[in-house]
This record gives C-alpha cells, sequence and structure tokens, in this order.
C-alpha cells in the first residue's frame, strides 16, 4: 500500500489502509446534520524480543490502548469530536458529520482527574518535535454509523524495513501504559507529571543535535521545560521501540523523578562496571524495575543488523564478578525479588515516602532502611537478600554504618563524618574507572547544629579540580570550578548533610582532600 506523511498542526499523520468498515459506513453520501456513530478498534504489530533479539516471525497484532482519538473534518482540519481507545483498542464517538472525515489515532495518552492522570506524548525529535499520529483515508457517512478500524503496520519487509514503520510509536506508548497501570494497581489516584518520549528512525548511537536524531543512547532526561524520555532507531544499529525493558527502565527513572528522588550523577554504565554508590542503586532499580512493570525477569535489548543481537540479561542471577552495593545488578536482584515476594505496595511505599525524604543519598542502603520501615513483614527476607549480595544485612541503617565491603578500596566509614569549623579528610580513586565509578566519589556527613549560611571548603593537591555536590534530602547545591581549591558558600537546614566530593581531573589513583564546613 502506499503511504503518506502530511505534517499538519504540529501533528505527524501517517496515513493507513482502511481496516474494515461496517454499520452505515463507507459510502460516497454527502454531509448530514444528524449525529452519527464512529467506531473501529486499533491496533499495532507488536513484535517480540524475548532473547535479546527481534523475532520478526513472531509479530502479533495488540490493541492500541488508552490512545487519543479524533474524528476530524478533511476539509478544514476541525475536530468533531473526540475519544479515547479502551483497552481493547476500541473507540466510540458521535459526532455531526460535515462531508468528508477521517479518523485520527494520536500517539498521545491524555486523562484527567478524578482517578490517575497522565499525559504522554510520543514525537518525533527530527521533524519539529510533531507529534505522531495514525490517519485513516477520507470517508463520508450516508446512514446513522460508521466503522473504521486501523492498523500500525511494522514496515518490516522479510529482511529489513521496506514500509513506513507506523507501530512504533504506539508500541513506544504502549509500554509506557503498562507501567503506568502498574504504579495505579498500587496507587488508584496517581498523577503523572507530563511525559514526552521522542523516537525516529534517524535517532542513532551518536552525540550531537538531537533535532539531526544525533541522542546518544535511549535515555531519560529531567529537562527544565518537563521530562523526557529519548529513544533510538536507526535499522541495523539499535532500535528500541519493540524492546520493552529498555523503555521501562528509562520510565523507572521517570518514576523516581516524579514520584520518589534520584541523585544519580549520571554517565556511562555497565552492568559489569563497579559503580558509584547513587549509580548503581539508580540503574539497578530502572532493570529492577524493567521487570516489575512489564512481569518478567529477563531484560532484553536487540542491537546490530536485522536487529538479530543482543543483550539477554536474568535480573537475579549471579552475572559474575564482585557482588555489593556498587554492582547495579546486585541492587536490581534484590529489588526485583521482593517484589516477586511481596508485590509491589512495600516498593511503592519505600519509593514515595522515607526513600524520598531520606537525609542520605539514594542508595539501596536508603531503599532497604526505606522498605523494611514500609513492609517489616518482609524484613528477614530482606535481610537475607542484601546478604546474598554481599551487602550489609542491616535493614535499620540508611547512612551504611554497618557496611563492611568495600571492594579493596580502604576501610572507612561510607559517609565521613564533619564537625562545624574542624577539617576532615577523604580521598578519591580512578582505580575503578572514572567520573561515576566505585571511589570515585567521597562522602561527607555532617549534622547541622542550625539553618543559616555556611562556607564549604574543599582543597586538593596541585593535579586535582575538586568539585562537589551538597544533599539534604536532596540536593541543594554543586559547585563546579577550576583549580585545586574549591569554595561556595551555601545555606543549610539544621540537621544532617551529606557533601560529595569528586575530582574533576580524575588525577590519580588516589587523591586525598580537604574539607570544611563552617
Amino acid at each position: 500500500m502506499n503511504l503518506r506523511r502530511v505534517l499538519q498542526s504540529g501533528v505527524l499523520a501517517l496515513a493507513v489502509s482502511l481496516g474494515g468498515c461496517g454499520g452505515g459506513g463507507g459510502g460516497g453520501g454527502g454531509a448530514t446534520s444528524a449525529p452519527a456513530t464512529i467506531d473501529g478498534t486499533v491496533t499495532y504489530d507488536y513484535v517480540p524480543n524475548l532473547t535479546g533479539a527481534l523475532d520478526y516471525s513472531a509479530t502479533v497484532s495488540r490493541p492500541v490502548r488508552g490512545a487519543g482519538v479524533d474524528i476530524v473534518d478533511s476539509q478544514t482540519g476541525a475536530v468533531l469530536g473526540s475519544t479515547a481507545t479502551d483497552d481493547n483498542g476500541h473507540y466510540t464517538a458521535t459526532v455531526t458529520p460535515r462531508g468528508s472525515m477521517s479518523v485520527r489515532v494520536r500517539a498521545q495518552l491524555a486523562r484527567l482527574a478524578p482517578g490517575p492522570a497522565w499525559d504522554v506524548t510520543v514525537r518525533d525529535n527530527t521533524r519539529s518535535d510533531a507529534l505522531y499520529a495514525l490517519e485513516s483515508p477520507t470517508f463520508s457517512v450516508s446512514g446513522s454509523s460508521a466503522t473504521r478500524d486501523l492498523h500500525a503496520a511494522s514496515g518490516w519487509g522479510g529482511r529489513s524495513y521496506t514500509g513506513d514503520r507506523l507501530a512504533a510509536p504506539f508500541a513506544i506508548l504502549d509500554t509506557v501504559y503498562t507501567a503506568m497501570g502498574k504504579v495505579v494497581s498500587v496507587a488508584a489516584n496517581a498523577s503523572f507529571p507530563p511525559l514526552r518520549v521522542f523516537w525516529s528512525t534517524r535517532n542513532a548511537p551518536s552525540v550531537g543535535l538531537v533535532s539531526q536524531g544525533q541522542i546518544g543512547t535511549t535515555s531519560f532526561i529531567a529537562a527544565n521545560d518537563g521530562a523526557e524520555i529519548l529513544v533510538l532507531g536507526k535499522e541495523d544499529v539499535d532500535t528500541d521501540e519493540f524492546d520493552p525493558s529498555v523503555i521501562a527502565h528509562e520510565w523507572g527513572h521517570y518514576y523516581q523523578v516524579a514520584f520518589s528522588r534520584d541523585d544519580s550523577p549520571g554517565g556511562s554504565h555497565d552492568v559489569s562496571d563497579l559503580l558509584d554508590q547513587r549509580l548503581a542503586f539508580s540503574e539497578g532499580w530502572g532493570n529492577a524495575w524493567s521487570g516489575i512493570a512489564l512481569g518478567k525477569r529477563n531484560y532484553t535489548d536487540s542491537l546490530a543488523t536485522a536487529q538479530g543481537e543482543g543483550m539477554n540479561m536474568d535480573l537475579i542471577a549471579n552475572p559474575g564478578g564482585l557482588l555489593g552495593w556498587y554492582r547495579e545488578a546486585s541492587v536490581q536482584s534484590v529489588i526485583w525479588q521482593l517484589n516477586n515476594r511481596f508485590g509491589f505496595a512495600g516498593i511503592q511505599q519505600a519509593m514515595t515516602g522515607t526513600m524520598r525524604t531520606t537525609r542520605t543519598v539514594t542508595t539501596i542502603h536508603a531503599f532497604a532502611a526505606a522498605y523494611a520501615a514500609a513492609a517489616p513483614i518482609a524484613s528477614a527476607d530482606l535481610s537475607a537478600l542484601l546478604v546474598a549480595q554481599s551487602i550489609s544485612g542491616a535493614t535499620d541503617d540508611p547512612w551504611a554504618t554497618n557496611e563492611t565491603n568495600r571492594a579493596g578500596l580502604a576501610a572507612g566509614p561510607m559517609y565521613i563524618p564533619i564537625a562545624s569549623g574542624i577539617a576532615a579528610t577523604g580521598c578519591v580513586t580512578n582505580q575503578y574507572g572514572e567520573d561515576n565509578k566505585l571511589g570515585n566519589i567521597v562522602y561527607f556527613r555532617m549534622t547541622v547544629p542550625s539553618a543559616r549560611s555556611y562556607q564549604i571548603s574543599v582543597s586538593g593537591p596541585g593535579a586535582s579540580d575538586p568539585d562537589f555536590d551538597v544533599f539534604a534530602a536532596g540536593r541543594l547545591s554543586s559547585s563546579l570550578g577550576l583549580g585545586s581549591s574549591e569554595t561556595a558558600t551555601v545555606n543549610l537546614p539544621a540537621g544532617d548533610i551529606v557533601l560529595a566530593v569528586n575530582d574533576a581531573n580524575n588525577s590519580s589513583s588516589k587523591t586525598c582532600f580537604s574539607v570544611q564546613i563552617q
């Protein structure tokens, strides 16, 4: 079939052939003033990824759930009526026809309170952020009803994509719908902040202009103008629209920002890396969440020629190497198994409660304390799961004072105590990698006696360049400068605060800093 693309009013409308007609529809009659009911079912091609590679031979048709549907006047573009598909992909709208019309299905989930509320759109970052939509051929109604079914095909031609990839935006949208449904299952009136998802066939793993598809990788961004997820779509390189594990993982980071907290420094990481404690928790959470939301134990990600290769990771099994609070694999195993044994309600309560307000940074230790408080009946299982991953089994210790696993780093507290006006020393190392790896960041803890302005000073050897972040139930301040010393004045609240110090130069296998707060 011939497909055409029309960019109008910020909507990228993808025209499709008619999937079916019925009732009084399909005739060539002119306009009528009598109301008419337009209904139908909207579906999309779903390509499974069970083992890491896409299996196009097992493609199935799935309903487009919760998407916005407009009945559009073909001459003026005016919207005559709007509705949304149900969980079976069915829609019904009653309109007063004006001659020829079309059915437009938006790649948008929109719902207002009461009950759960959300606004999710899938857009093309390479076409002025236009909203994807599926549009039927024009038709007119000669009776009181018409049926118009629409189907978004994958575009797969057997060895490559030979047609428009109409299904991709709706496959992404459906994964988000599933993820939101998991939250709603334990929080019926959850209100989800707006989310924009950007996908294009040009989105490739190169860094540059997002408007040109150079997005680097599929990722979540807490942008100034709202939450965003960028999704890869470059054929024969890396596509993620049919990798629900990947989409759900990034949505898991959206969940942290929307309902909980994420102090992660971000940056590149691998499941085999030994990571900073904040990054290890954030990425382990994302992996575990993908399995929780999708109801599956493995994490799959396709890539390469014909999307025929990829990763298949067991969310429980030991992937090899050291285990501990610094491994995302250890974190994901603990969280996934808690959900498998006790359900999601306790995790939701922990993430939206104490985890959100903890004065520590967001780590597996902070999560364990929050979860044990939310689901005390699970404390013994939680402790055993932690110990099995070489993490302290204490479930009331967000500051990790009982943690002894240092992965070969010098013994010492996870948070070095510091008193007002008295210098303390902490060291960083690049022995496990740079920027966000284990040992790259050293943490200090101070109990602030009274809320006021404090001067924070960090100094190191001449080759170093110290930077620091200040946390108190979330990030308070960041200080990024040049040179071997860094000073900033920060308003601190009373109570515990955390100072995270790193060496921007990653200058040595061991760099020690002197820190003073006064």
